[in-house]
């Protein structure tokens, strides 16, 4: 009876079978290709936050005899946390670092991609290379070498100058670490905004011109505007980079006086490493991480509302 119903309908038997099993290779297919970069993912990424979660969950309790161990304590990690004065002082610290140096890197940046963007010939390769270098340098190797610049004895800039400024002083040294972070992600920036130039369609320039444009007209009402979502981008993308800053101060302390609160990564590292608190230093992260989306959904909410007004 199959053979005469495949007969009818042109069909060989089976080939509906074969259809089907083809579809279903071919629905596998995006996820075979998938799964090593989910594997690594969950590896690496997914099952430390769910660590770190659980780990913020134990506290350190002394006995009377022996060495501490680790208990089960709930939500006391994160009650001390909010209560930890060392821990607020450091996002007070990062929070006033972020206000001044991500705006005047940012503002930078987009003035390195309009200049960069005007020039022509051999000069735009030149100045695209000088300009990008400083990101090409890792993060320790440049603070090593601001470390040397800032040094009270060694520092050039004191020795052209005659003075004796401590650029690792106490009130200084944050935006000594501002500086460094904006020599290193200025030109880094500029490249993804200087991109953004470069996709803009010509012959939005050739039309302006025509209606008798100027230089500063098609950077006001073309290249602004245009550069918005780009812009956006960076913005964000220098919220969280700032929030994360742990190099620069690291290779900062022996050379000058870096309090241990100055950021927060420098500050929970201390606590897992000097301090063995394994759980509290997790606490602290998460509360960064949250802290870090929270500033950024609040960031991108009102840039979005100030770009529909």
């Amino acid at each position: 009876m199959s053979q005469v119903s495949a007969h009818r309908t042109g069909r060989a038997p089976g080939q509906p079978n074969r259809r089907s099993a083809f579809r279903a290779r071919q629905r596998a297919m995006p996820w075979m290709f998938l799964a090593p970069f989910l594997l690594l993912f969950t590896i690496f990424y997914v099952a430390p936050v769910f660590y770190a979660g659980y780990l913020s969950l134990f506290i350190k309790k002394r006995g009377a005899f022996g060495p501490a161990r680790d208990v089960f304590g709930g939500l006391a990690n994160y009650v001390r946390a909010f209560q930890d004065s060392d821990f607020l002082v450091s996002l007070w610290n990062i929070l006033k670092f972020g206000l001044v140096q991500v705006p005047l890197m940012v503002v930078l940046a987009l003035t390195l991609a309009l200049i960069l963007d005007g020039v022509r010939g051999r000069l735009q390769g030149l100045f695209r290379t000088a300009f990008y270098l400083p990101y090409t340098i890792p993060s320790v190797i440049a603070g090593l070498l601001w470390g040397y610049l800032y040094s009270k004895n060694l520092s050039p800039f004191n020795q052209i100058t005659g003075s004796q400024t401590d650029f690792l002083a106490s009130g200084v040294v944050l935006w000594s670490i501002a500086n460094i972070v904006t020599w290193t992600w200025t030109g880094y920036n500029m490249i993804t905004l200087y991109a953004a130039l470069q996709n803009i369609p010509g012959e939005l320039y050739e039309a302006a011109r025509i209606d008798g444009a100027t230089s500063w007209t098609l950077t006001r009402d073309i290249k602004l505007p245009l550069l918005r979502p780009s812009l956006l981008l960076v913005l964000i993308f220098s919220v969280i980079g700032t929030m994360q800053i742990f190099a620069e101060p690291f290779v900062l302390r022996p050379l000058g006086y870096v309090p241990d609160n100055i950021t927060p990564n420098t500050y929970l590292y201390l606590v897992a490493s000097r301090d063995g608190n394994f759980s509290y230093a997790a606490t602290l992260a998460i509360l960064l991480a949250v802290f870090t989306f929270l500033l950024s959904a609040i960031f991108l909410r009102l840039t979005r509302r100030g770009g529909e007004v």
